[in-house]
């Protein structure tokens, strides 16, 4: 599916301007530079990203296939998406580097569920739903710019990593396991996915 693959691909650059958030903020980078972040991860990964996978994405697994949206995976994802946006708007008001050291960490691990659990999820679903492809829109030519713009901040602020954030695959990798929500399985797999999958009644 196209759009997935889109996703994945502006993931990979939202992930390495959060590397340069990261810098950034342990490196005591120029505080001017803050409100550049905060367009970018405003406009770009929000505006334009987030708000597609919303609208998109996430519609249709609602629509086409009855996903819940108040609990499990989706709830998880709507809510992490509300906690980055008032990270960056942290950012922006007042250069907050605890604020921004919060966000890249909320990022990568935002990244990781989407890219193996939500998204290959969608992808194998959606089709079985009928689903063979969905509408994406282009980028407007404001989201075009600060896309660049992230572009010249990895320039300026090379990504660093995060020693203390731990990364992983799967639902238990998800700080939510079990929390808000109990995983993939328990959340959207019906009868015939587990006798498919040899684990008995989804009871």
């Amino acid at each position: 599916m196209k759009i997935l693959a889109a996703f994945e691909e502006e993931h990979e650059l939202i992930e390495r301007v959060a590397g340069s958030l990261f810098r950034w903020a342990e490196e005591n980078g120029d505080e001017a530079d803050a409100k550049r972040f905060a367009s970018f991860f405003a406009v770009y990964a929000g505006g334009f990203h987030r708000r597609r996978e919303e609208d998109i994405l996430i519609s249709a697994l609602v629509r086409s296939l009855e996903v819940p949206a108040d609990r499990g995976p989706l709830r998880v994802i709507g809510e992490e998406h509300r906690r980055l946006e008032l990270l960056v708007s942290r950012l922006a008001a007042a250069a907050d580097r605890d604020a921004a050291r919060v966000l890249a960490r909320t990022l990568w691990e935002h990244i990781d569920k989407e890219n193996t659990v939500f998204f290959p999820e969608a992808g194998e679903r959606l089709p079985r739903a009928g689903v063979a492809e969905l509408v994406d829109r282009s980028m407007t030519g404001a989201e075009g710019e600060v896309r660049e713009l992230g572009e010249r901040l990895l320039g300026q602020y090379p990504p660093l990593e995060d020693p203390e954030t731990m990364r992983g695959a799967g639902c238990i990798a998800c700080s939510a396991f079990t929390v808000s929500c109990r995983g993939i399985e328990a959340e959207w797999w019906n009868d015939w996915e587990w006798e498919q999958h040899g684990r008995g009644d989804a009871d």
